[in-house]
């Protein structure tokens, strides 16, 4: 049966000899250097590979630093920080302390991008339940037709919306809508505008009340087709005029709620975000953090 004190005196001597071993000065340039020499004598060249991996990283380590803490390191350069950081260590003690720097890193990173997840969770929630609010304010028609905008002009597409309050309060105040025409062949935006004012009180839409929009199409959509001559109206299939027509509201009113605004980013924004986020932290689990992950450039 093995001595487990035997096996444990043997390994703290290993590792006393192995602190004994050549270190490196970080007194000054020149010192640097030559002790560096000297440690390499001793090393095979997987070693010092990993000797070179781990002084860039504790560079890169001091400029963390010196970035998070200017004035505990206010007049010194990044490797003068460097250099204070590796002074006196062996082979052994410079590539844990670059190793210990990875871990760190590397969890730094996860805890980051886990409180970043939960932010966009927070921000998700919230545009999320506006989006719910001023979509209540409901598209519920769209058409196109022929009209005349003065009684002398000649017949053109008008656009023809209906949008309906399907919320339990009255819409007032300002309110804006948007509308987005596109090739529905490429999915480019050929025109899009915002059209809004303010209900009063003696114009407010109650709830199930409809709200009508007629207007001459956009220019660039009347433009984008021929077909409009031999037209039957109402058209409410764009599709032979190689449109899609979006319409919906950017900005609502009630008295309960104060004027809202829908989100520069929708939900489906937040969805890839955290998606990606979360791809990132399972990448940074995977790593072990070593040196042996890293690849040396410009290896001398």
């Amino acid at each position: 049966m093995k001595n487990p004190y035997s096996a444990l005196m043997l390994s703290l001597i290993i590792m006393l000899f192995a602190a004994c071993g050549p270190t490196i000065s970080g007194k000054d340039e020149q010192a640097f250097k030559t002790s560096k020499a000297k440690m390499e004598e001793k090393l095979d060249k997987e070693e010092k590979e990993n000797l070179e991996k781990a002084l860039r990283i504790i560079v890169v380590k001091a400029m963390k630093e010196k970035w998070n803490s200017p004035e505990k390191y206010e007049g010194k350069s990044f490797d003068k920080i460097s250099m204070e950081m590796i002074d006196g260590k062996s082979y052994s003690a410079i590539i844990s302390y670059a190793e210990d720097f990875l871990k760190a890193d590397r969890d730094e990173k996860i805890a980051n991008k886990t409180a970043e997840i939960d932010s966009l969770e927070k921000d998700k929630l919230k545009a999320a339940k506006i989006t719910q609010k001023i979509d209540a304010f409901k598209l519920a028609k769209i058409s196109i037709s022929e009209d005349q905008f003065f009684s002398d002009d000649p017949k053109s597409p008008f656009l023809d919306l209906s949008f309906t309050n399907t919320s339990k309060e009255d819409i007032i105040g300002e309110y804006m809508i948007n509308i987005e025409v596109y090739s529905k062949k490429t999915g480019e935006k050929l025109a899009a505008q915002g059209s809004g004012g303010i209900w009063n009180d003696d114009f407010a839409l109650k709830p199930n009340e409809s709200y009508d929009y007629h207007q001459p199409l956009f220019n660039e959509a009347v433009q984008h087709s021929n077909l409009w001559k031999t037209a039957k109206y109402p058209i409410t299939d764009f599709s032979p005029y190689d449109l899609v027509i979006k319409a919906y509201a950017t900005k609502i009113t009630t008295k309960k709620g104060g004027t809202i605004e829908r989100p520069k980013v929708d939900v489906a924004y937040f969805d890839i975000e955290i998606k990606q986020l979360n791809e990132e932290i399972k990448a940074l689990k995977e790593t072990k953090a070593t040196l042996d992950e890293l690849e040396l450039t410009d290896k001398k």
